[in-house]
């Protein structure tokens, strides 16, 4: 008798087992979904995960390398070939509808004052083309300092117009997010010269001298740009290194030759006495097509 009560106490025991066995595999079935099937959607999700990845790679990041990316290049655009006045063609490329031929400071833009540090000329001259990029302004990569960097659309934020060499033609200033360029029309090309941001204008006289960061506190010049084809030459009117109060004494230079205060000060009045800066304009299509005008 107590064999056959220990037989079915063990019996009592199985069948519990089992039951919870059973009641633990259907609850782990989930919503009546094989194991298989969802074996098959996670690896479909993980499939569908990794490709957003690349997807948003492709995407430029501000923690990514821009040496990871190329210059931004051209063929041509709508307006290349195209026969359209200075205006036209300054206008056509800063809608992104023509492109610029690149010059760069380190490359096209000579100095015509002894000393200044960058490439020297002893004369205003055509340069030829080889070389230079063909770019989109509207998708220009560099920026300052001439790296590439990773950018879907440039972001040009002001441009004034002003005839730099006096010769009758004007010339644009643009400023942005890529740093600071000079555009000009020659030879039926449009030329965007790349300048360095310290080398950039500040104030603007419409009669095509500006002034800009003399390198130093206190320090200030005025110069002039000369655009040509295939190349823009600068020289440095006046400089100023006003040091009042420093060790260091003061410098005023007239073409590169020291001056007095007196004397620099009556240069500068005969340079820009009388002119007001010229008023910087936000760059919008609106803009664009009323004050880029010949």
């Amino acid at each position: 008798m107590k064999k056959l009560s220990v037989y079915l106490l063990i019996c009592v025991i199985g069948t519990v087992f089992a039951a919870c066995a059973k009641g633990g595999s259907a609850k782990n079935s989930g919503n009546g979904v094989p194991e298989s099937e969802r074996v098959s959607e996670r690896q479909t999700t993980q499939s569908e995960t990794s490709k957003e990845q690349r997807e948003t790679k492709t995407q430029p990041t501000e923690t990514d390398d821009p040496a990871e990316y190329e210059l931004n290049t051209v063929e041509a655009l709508e307006d290349d070939g195209k026969e359209m006045s200075a205006a036209e063609a300054l206008k056509s490329a800063m809608e992104g509808k023509h492109s610029v031929l690149e010059l760069t400071y380190r490359e096209r833009l000579f100095s015509l004052t002894e000393g200044d540090g960058w490439q020297q000329a002893d004369e205003i001259k055509d340069m030829p083309d080889a070389g230079l990029a063909r770019m989109n302004m509207l998708t220009y990569n560099r920026g300052v300092g001439l790296a590439i960097v990773p950018i879907n659309e440039a972001g040009w934020k002001y441009f004034v117009c002003v005839d730099l060499d006096q010769n009758g033609t004007r010339e644009v200033l643009v400023y942005g997010n890529p740093g600071g360029a000079a555009l000009h029309y020659a030879g039926g090309e449009v030329y965007m010269t790349v300048i360095d941001e310290r080398s950039f204008p500040n104030d603007v006289y419409e009669n095509g001298v500006y002034r800009r960061d003399g390198g130093g506190v206190g320090c200030t010049a005025y110069d002039r740009l000369y655009p040509a084809k295939g190349a823009m030459y600068c020289k440095v009117m006046a400089y100023s290194a006003d040091n009042e109060g420093l060790v260091t004494p003061s410098v005023y230079k007239v073409m590169n030759k020291e001056v007095t205060k007196e004397e620099y000060d009556a240069y500068l009045e005969e340079l820009i006495g009388g002119f007001t800066p010229l008023e910087w304009h936000e760059f919008t299509e609106e803009n664009i097509n009323k004050y880029v005008v010949d």
